[in-house]
Parts: C-alpha cells; structure tokens; sequence
C-alpha cells in the first residue's frame, strides 16, 4: 500500500504528533508499505526517524515556506503546499493526516477528496472538550473559517483511546472511529541502560530511591499535586527518597520551586530541565516509579516506555490507560494529593513489589503497545476504507 502522511512540522519541540508520525511511518514501512511523509521544512532541529530497517525506505517531502505576511497569507491559501501536495496524493493510495491547526489540514482534506481518495485524521487528543477550551475563542473562529468543516470530511477518525473516541463523539464527527494506542519501538529502548547510570551523571541524588516525573512542566500535567504528595511521602518516610521532575518548562518551573521551598523539600526536588534521546531511559531505569499525576493525556508514550524499562508507574485516571493497572504494572490513582502519597508509599517501601510491578509493565507494552502492532491496525484501518 502507498500512504501518504502529512503533518505541519517535524521540529522537535513540536511535541508528540512529530514523534508518532515519524514513528507510525517507519513502522509501516518496516511492514513493507511505500511511506511518504509531506511536511512544512522545520527552522529548528527536525524529530529524527527511529534507529529501525523501515526508517530508510520512509521518504520526507518538505515544503519551505516564504517569510512575512506573504508567507503567512501564501500558507493559509495553500500556495506553498498545494502544488505537491496535488502531486503526492495522486500518487499514494490513502492519506494520513497528523494535527489539526495547521492549515494543512484543510488543504489535504480537500484535495483528497477531489481526488477521491480516502483521508484519515489523527487529532492526538487536540478535539477533546478540554483541549478545545484552551485559547477558545481563537478555536471557535479557526472552526468557523473551515476547520469543522474539513474535520467532518475525513473518511475516517484515528482515536489514541476509548476516552477520545467518546470526545469525538461530543464533538460532533458521526463518521467511522479507529482506536489505535500510540507506542514504542522497543529497539530503540534496547538493551536498556545499565542500572546506576542516571545515579552516575547525578550524584546530587547520593543514590537514593526517586519518583520521576518526566513530561512538559505545564499546569494540566498535575505538578502541584505530586510535589504536595511527595512532601507527605517525605513526612512518612523519615526524607529517604527523592523527586527528580524532567522536562521543559512550560509555565510551571517558577511555582514548583516555590512550592517546594513552602512545603520545605527543596534539597529534596530536582529539576533537571529536558532530556532527549536515550538519556531519558536512564531515569526510568533507575526511578523507584514514574509518576504522571496528569490532567489530561490523550496517551501518554512516557508512560509505554516507563513500562518498557521496567519501571511500576502511578497515574491518574485522566491518563487513560487503565491497563497499567489491569495488569499490575502500577496503580491508577485519583488527583488527590492524599491518595497519591499513599500510592507512592507502597511503591517505596516495597522494592521487591516495585520490580515485579515494573516486569508486568515490560510483558504489557510486549503485548500491546508497540509501534509494528500500531502500523498494522492503522493499515488494517486504511483497507476497509478501499
């Protein structure tokens, strides 16, 4: 089969759509499907295609747009991407649309369907009820302008879980919905990092027990609610562990730490900023637990690769991934400051639980959230639109 994704960018600081369509295309080509991706040419550092055989047979179209307010007017109308666009889906057989935002969007929508064929959108959580009551009224106006529109079009409707197939719902879309988790390429995991690397480039933990938080310092993610939890694990515990809390600041660097000097812990809490590439997996090798205290996630990858390095994870329900604790990988726990501590403890204080919780973990993301298993339910999704 010949797919076509399209997505606005592949800059790194993009967040998770780069990540998943670079990974779904190598996955697929891997599979021995013929992979294109269009994309607007990225001024930063791209999000690189995983380590894998597929990534070298995935082709990357870029498109580089003009400057200025004729750049923004020739991206809206659609002149930048248009002409190759019209090119690339003559020549696939499906297109895969990655975001919505961008008018991109509309553009592939629409000459898909002049040319008839099928078009399938993934949102990565971005229609769900919470995700649209950011910036509001500048979303309601893009709806307005042709965005619904253009959502409505699509053949078909890619859901990350049963939550955001119920989100799509209340959006509006009536069409076909797939549900399809996102994953991880275990080759790009393994071998896992020896055990003490992350202890060796931090000495400042002197090696004991941490919780690791790993994701965008951003309101929705649930900080406030972990480091007030930690500060009570803390008080049980007689200050045996550690938060270590990775990733960029999205407007919440300021109040953790404030917060954690309120509630005392300082010397306790460390923020280590971003880490990329396998840097992040000698964290997660080497935490006592993940935690991700979330408001909302659509799924959430650190979770899957958590898992995949074996580590027990604690996560709130708006996580979706119940799984997790299905399997006796971890706890799904409420965002109560309370009942977060409490889960935190038992993790602790039971090391041996801790590595059993985590080996579940590993054998979960074996069986189900791999990125090979995500290619072929999403091929097997594209077939029955032929």
């Amino acid at each position: 089969m010949r797919i076509l994704h399209v997505t606005y960018s592949l800059a790194s600081d993009q967040g998770g759509p780069t990540m998943v369509t670079t990974r779904v295309a190598a996955a697929q080509a891997g599979l021995g499907h013929e992979v294109t991706i269009l994309t607007r040419a990225s001024k930063g550092k791209e999000t690189e295609l995983p380590a894998i055989e597929g990534s070298r047979r995935v082709r990357i179209e870029r498109v580089a747009g003009k400057g200025g307010i004729a750049g923004k007017i020739s991206k809206v109308l659609g002149n930048d991407v248009s002409p190759k666009l019209r090119e690339l889906v003559a020549a696939h057989d499906v297109v895969h649309v990655h975001n919505i935002w961008d008018p991109i969007l509309i553009h592939t929508v629409n000459e898909a369907r002049r040319q008839k064929k099928p078009v399938v959108l993934s949102p990565h959580g971005i229609l769900t009820r919470w995700a649209l009551s950011e910036k509001r009224g500048k979303k309601a106006l893009a709806m307005s302008l042709g965005w619904r529109r253009a959502i409505m079009n699509v053949s078909l409707m890619h859901a990350l879980s049963s939550f955001e197939r119920e989100e799509l719902a209340a959006f509006g879309f009536q069409g076909p919905v797939v549900v399809v988790p996102n994953g991880v390429f275990l080759e790009e995991i393994d071998p896992l990092p020896a055990p003490g690397t992350f202890y060796q480039s931090h000495p400042e933990l002197k090696g004991e027990p941490f919780v690791l938080f790993l994701s965008r310092l951003h309101p929705i993610k649930g900080l406030d609610i972990l480091v007030d939890a930690f500060a009570r694990v803390l008080k049980a515990s007689g200050a045996s562990s550690r938060l270590v809390i990775v990733g960029p600041d999205y407007g919440m660097e300021t109040a953790v730490r404030e917060q954690a000097a309120q509630l005392g812990i300082s010397d306790r809490v460390h923020l280590t900023g971003p880490i990329f590439g396998r840097g992040k997996y000698d964290a997660m090798v080497d935490c006592a637990c993940f935690c991700l205290p979330s408001g909302h996630e659509a799924f959430s990858v650190a979770i899957a690769e958590a898992m995949a390095c074996r580590a027990a994870v604690v996560i709130s329900p708006e996580c979706h991934l119940p799984e997790a604790q299905e399997a006796g990988a971890g706890f799904v726990v409420e965002r109560d400051a309370s009942k977060l501590a409490a889960a935190l403890e038992k993790i602790l204080g039971d090391a041996a639980g801790a590595k059993a919780m985590g080996q579940r973990g590993r054998r979960l993301v074996e069986e189900r959230f791999t990125w090979e298993k995500v290619a072929a339910a999403l091929v097997n999704s594209y077939q029955s639109l032929m």
